[in-house]
């Protein structure tokens, strides 16, 4: 079994020949030009984004849709002014897909893309104050956005990466009841063409996402990640997903940054006791390493690969 494969029986949650590890070994991702950038920018939303730490995402700083009584004027951008380049089909032609995956990637996807446009303490008061012109907008994301996913699908991407944080360190950034009624049906709208092509749905999203679960499951995702140990229960994430959904992280970030060698390897181990048994496991950190000390880096990968069973 090579890696290609074993990835995939192991995101099916199927018996593989080893954990495979997070590190550059699993895929590789390809995003549409102009989407989104790693600097201080303006996308074609409108929305204006302020880089303010290196190797981090951006922070949204201008909101064109603060005041939803605007959205009847707003000028919706254009899905097929976003670029693929000569440039960007080579080097997505050079990957050698018979180790690894390719994935199309698409930030700020649905619930990210209205939090920059409206600002969070909008979105959560229009909620309850302009349903009808939330689920209006909503639409028109999901419109734009199918024509994003139809693109990277039509490359053959093996998955398509959503990042999406529907969580906080505490709890989800709105009820389970009211994700249900605003934004899991416009997933089930995004997904259902990469579902009928059998791709993969990478899920991203950070905070405690304990209590949605099960729609993520019903929704149909393969993998979700990274499973943020400080912020949910580990134990019961594992059974709520055993066999069901894939998850890809669960091993605490916050240890590679703050503890030794020693502590790293001891919450590596910790992770695989719990994750490995039963398959459906990639072993990666809940949050970036960026930053975080080079000895506790090493330490932390050549534990995965001692334990990966490759």
């Amino acid at each position: 079994m090579n890696t290609r494969e074993n990835t995939l029986r192991t995101i099916r949650c199927q018996p593989a020949d080893f954990v495979p590890v997070f590190d550059g070994t699993v895929w590789t991702a390809f995003e549409l030009g102009g989407n989104f950038q790693w600097q201080s920018f303006t996308d074609h939303w409108g929305v204006v984004w302020q880089a303010e730490l290196e190797g981090y995402v951006p922070v949204d700083v201008v909101h064109p849709l603060a005041d939803l009584t605007k959205l009847d004027d707003y000028a919706f951008p254009d899905p097929w002014a976003l670029t693929w380049t000569a440039e960007d089909q080579k080097r997505f032609e050079a990957v050698d897909r018979s180790q690894i995956l390719v994935g199309g990637l698409h930030i700020n996807f649905l619930y990210e893309r209205l939090r920059s446009l409206m600002g969070l303490d909008n979105l959560l008061m229009a909620l309850y104050d302009e349903p009808d012109r939330l689920k209006a907008l909503i639409d028109r994301i999901v419109d734009y956005q199918l024509v994003c996913v139809r693109r990277l699908l039509d490359l053959g991407v093996d998955i398509i990466h959503i990042p999406e944080d529907l969580g906080t360190t505490k709890d989800l950034v709105m009820s389970p009841e009211m994700m249900r009624r605003f934004i899991f049906p416009a997933y089930e709208r995004l997904f259902h063409d990469i579902h009928r092509r059998d791709v993969i749905i990478d899920f991203h999203t950070d905070g405690a996402i304990q209590r949605i679960i099960p729609d993520l499951i019903g929704l149909g995702i393969h993998i979700v990640n990274p499973m943020e140990v400080t912020a949910n229960d580990p134990v019961r994430a594992r059974e709520a997903v055993k066999g069901k959904l894939a998850v890809l992280g669960g091993i605490n970030s916050k240890i590679a940054h703050m503890g030794t060698p020693a502590d790293v390897r001891r919450e590596v181990k910790r992770a695989f006791e719990l994750w490995k048994p039963g398959g459906g496991w990639l072993a990666g950190p809940d949050q970036v390493l960026i930053g975080a000390p080079k000895d506790n880096v090493e330490a932390f990968w050549e534990t995965c690969w001692e334990l990966a069973g490759k």
